[in-house]
Parts: structure tokens; sequence; C-alpha cells
């Protein structure tokens, strides 16, 4: 099975963005962005968009 490069970047860097997120929660990035906002995930802003750290969400995919 061979990753894309994209798919080898993504696994590499710390960080997640929102679409990321929402994808490996099955969720929507308005349900993600809804989360954020109420502070159930750790996020920072950049620019106009958010970024996860990975290490911040490992206990959501425990659940």
């Amino acid at each position: 099975m061979s990753n894309s490069l994209k798919d080898v970047i993504i696994e590499k860097s710390e960080f997640l963005s929102v679409s990321q997120l929402a994808k490996l929660l099955k969720i929507s990035r308005v349900a993600v962005l809804k989360r954020i906002n109420r502070g159930a995930i750790k996020a920072v802003k950049v620019g106009p968009n958010f970024i996860i750290k990975k290490t911040d969400i490992k206990y959501l995919l425990k659940s």
C-alpha cells in the first residue's frame, strides 16, 4: 500500500487542520469548529484558520 505525498506530509506533521480532524472523527467541519469555540478541542488560530496539535486530540480518538 503506497501513500501519496500528501498523506506522508500529513502523517509527519504534528498538527491537523479542522477539515482533517473532521474526517478523522467522522463529523462535520462545523461540529469541530463548535467544539473548538466551546473549548472542548484545544486549537490555535493561524491567520483565518485553526490548527490542532495531534497530541491534544489523542483522547478524542480513544472514545
